[in-house]
Parts: structure tokens; C-alpha cells; sequence
């Protein structure tokens, strides 16, 4: 759909050429950056905005972190996530297809993106986990790594509302959320409280951790209308 409505906007039809092995590295490495920063931003928005919130708290509710927590999400967020991940991914191997390359075909390793290949390979499985894998601070500004995803779960308060990338760092060291650790750190995991005093567990039955954020998302809409209600009803200032 995007290659048709390229070429009916340049007037030039889409012609398909064998990719270069440079082009091909090149068309693997943006198709992982467009995915992982609609990752960045899905996952960024759900920690701000308390309507969609409780959908990803399942996840962070967990209070020891194993290999297992990766698929401890609630389904609401995965389906918000992939549905964006796809329809903009889905462009950009249009744009690549169409300006750079014509047979579009990422630099795989046994069949997989060499870029995952390679994040997997620096220890990303270790990411839930209490193996403290740092990856530096210059690496750690390009990859995130293990010990900076355990940073992300931590309840401590200088830990909050960092290192929301999954494969690449760039887009936290870019917009400000990006925390590197100088050593390692202590951490519990688990929700809390905004005096950061840690929460009881509120997912331990499959009815709290599939009901329970549907009703709790609920309550963050009707206090948010609420409060839009009151702003709208409030008078204007008369003062000049």
C-alpha cells in the first residue's frame, strides 16, 4: 500500500533491483530502529498517562524478575504495541523499498535480524534477571542493556521513568530518559506507591491481572473527565 501510493504521488512506478549487501545491513538496522522507537514511545506513553497504565502494571508488579516476566503482560498492551509497531514499520519498508533498495531484505543470521541476533547475543535474555550485565557508557548509550532494563523495574525514585528503549538506547539518551548506572545497584522490583513505599501484590490471581486493569483504567477515565469537566466549567479570569 505505501510502494502504490508513492508511485501515484512521484508519478514513477515502483521497479524492483537486487539490494546491495551495504544496503541490505542498512535496510535490516532501520527497520529494528523504527520498531524499537515505536516501542520506546508505546512503552513511555504507558507509564504517563494513568488510562492506559494499569494495562502495563501487570508487567512491573512482578517482584522477582526471571527469564519468564517477559510474557507477564497484560494483552490490551501488546495489542496497542503491535498494532503501532506494524502500521509504522509497515511504512518504512515502503519508503526503504521505494528510495533505497527495490528487493528489500535484511542482513539475517540463521534467518533472523542480524540486529536482534546481535542484542541477543550481549546477554538481552539476561534483561529479567538478577545477573548484572552492564554494558558501559559508551555501549549503553546504543544497546540497552540487562542491568539498565532492571534499573527500569526498580522502585527506587531516581530509577523511575527510565530506559523505556527494549533493543536501542539512542532513543532514551535522546529525549532524556536515559539512566546509566556507574555501578551496580541494589534494587527491589515490584510496584509503589508514589511515597515510593512498595504495594501489595495486586496481580496474584488471574482475575487481578486480567479484570483488574480494565476497572482501574476505567477509574483513570472518569477522574480525567471529571477534571476536564471542572476545568471547562471553571469561569474565565475578567481580569484585563
Amino acid at each position: 500500500m505505501t510502494l502504490a501510493a508513492l508511485g501515484t504521488l512521484t508519478g514513477q512506478p515502483f521497479e524492483s533491483s537486487p539490494a546491495s549487501r551495504l544496503e541490505t545491513a542498512l535496510a535490516g538496522f532501520l527497520i529494528v530502529a523504527v520498531a524499537d522507537f515505536c516501542v520506546y514511545w508505546v512503552h513511555r506513553l504507558h507509564h504517563e498517562y494513568p488510562i492506559i497504565w494499569p494495562f502495563h502494571a501487570v508487567h512491573h508488579s512482578a517482584e522477582a524478575l526471571t527469564p519468564l516476566t517477559v510474557y507477564r503482560k497484560h494483552p490490551v498492551y501488546d495489542i496497542i504495541s503491535r498494532t503501532v509497531r506494524g502500521a509504522l514499520t509497515g511504512i518504512a519498508q515502503g519508503l526503504i523499498l521505494f528510495a533505497f533498495i527495490g528487493e528489500l531484505s535484511a542482513l539475517t543470521i540463521g534467518g533472523a535480524n542480524a540486529v536482534y541476533v546481535i542484542f541477543n547475543a550481549l546477554g538481552a535474555n539476561l534483561r529479567h534477571s538478577h545477573i548484572w550485565l552492564d554494558y558501559g557508557p559508551f555501549l549503553g548509550r546504543v544497546f540497552i542493556s540487562p542491568a539498565q532494563h532492571q534499573i527500569h523495574h526498580s522502585r527506587a525514585p531516581e530509577h523511575h521513568n527510565r530506559n523505556y528503549g527494549e533493543v536501542l538506547a539512542i532513543w532514551d539518551w535522546m529525549f532524556g530518559t536515559l539512566y546509566l548506572p556507574q555501578r551496580q545497584e541494589a534494587m527491589n522490583f515490584g510496584l509503589s506507591a508514589p511515597s515510593v513505599a512498595p504495594l501489595e501484590q495486586q496481580h496474584g490471581t488471574f482475575r487481578e491481572a486480567f479484570i483488574g486493569p480494565f476497572v482501574e483504567s476505567a477509574r483513570a477515565f472518569r477522574a480525567a473527565t471529571r477534571g476536564a469537566d471542572a476545568v471547562a466549567s471553571t469561569p474565565e479570569d475578567p481580569t484585563p
